[in-house]
């Protein structure tokens, strides 16, 4: 597969620049796929979608992190990252902020674990690079079988984000919500830090029972979530069932 890639990247240096570009289960070895995006500094759209076996692939070879694929991207308006590229690009960590803003970045679409100290991070360090986003969708996975590494209370307590700035921000979503404290106060956060917010929409997992969600919705009413826009409507919807 790197052969396929390297005669890519001899028909990009010839000056074929794409604007959008589409990965599902490729195998490429991380310093391929370094060096190919490298060659792409006009992409607008990149979607990376990979199952376990493509990324233990990519896993085996040179370290390629968020810090990395972001550097990149520098015109990136939408990104779109699946669960295990997630595992992979977060693997280290990020920088509380990237040196430089992805000022372009509207649309961001994350396949997370909020449990997952590296990825929440990660996920924090490209909301608070990227100024001009208007819309955040979140799907959550193996939030209820992992042990909480974090606290709400010492991660993300909205004090220690004072240079959070969501100014365009409309639509927030979370997909698979598990209702664990560190997923609410990620809910609070960004609803605190979003003045033009109109919509917000959480999508229960099927794991969070009935009895469960009536103490959530009236945990809610007794200690409303702050909100920098008084005109944000929070939806918290159950999952169809068959």
């Amino acid at each position: 597969m790197d052969s396929e890639f390297a005669q890519i990247i001899s028909y990009l240096a010839k000056g074929n620049k794409p604007k959008e570009l589409f990965f599902e289960n490729v195998e490429v070895s991380a310093q391929m796929l370094k060096q190919f995006l490298s060659k792409c500094p006009l992409l607008e759209y990149l979607c990376l979608v990979g199952c376990q076996k493509v990324l233990d692939f990519v896993a085996g070879e040179n370290k390629f992190t968020f810090g990395d694929l972001l550097q990149c991207v520098p015109l990136i308006q939408t990104l779109d990252i699946s669960k295990y590229y997630m595992k992979y690009l977060c693997a280290g960590g990020m920088p509380y902020k990237l040196s430089t803003s992805l000022v372009h970045l509207n649309y961001l679409f994350l396949n997370v674990c909020l449990v997952e100290q590296n990825e929440i991070s990660s996920a924090l360090c490209i909301i608070r690079s990227s100024p001009v986003l208007e819309t955040m969708k979140f799907l959550m996975y193996d939030n209820e079988k992992l042990p909480v590494q974090q606290t709400a209370t010492n991660f993300l307590d909205l004090e220690g984000y004072p240079d959070m700035k969501l100014d365009h921000l409309e639509t927030f979503w979370i997909n698979n919500f598990s209702n664990l404290p560190l997923e609410m106060e990620f809910v609070r956060l960004i609803m605190a830090k979003s003045p033009v917010l109109k919509k917000v929409r959480i999508l229960l997992n099927d794991n969070v029972s009935v009895d469960e969600e009536v103490k959530m919705l009236r945990e809610l009413v007794s200690n409303p979530i702050p909100r920098a826009s008084p005109s944000a409507k929070l939806t918290i919807v159950r999952p169809e069932t068959s």
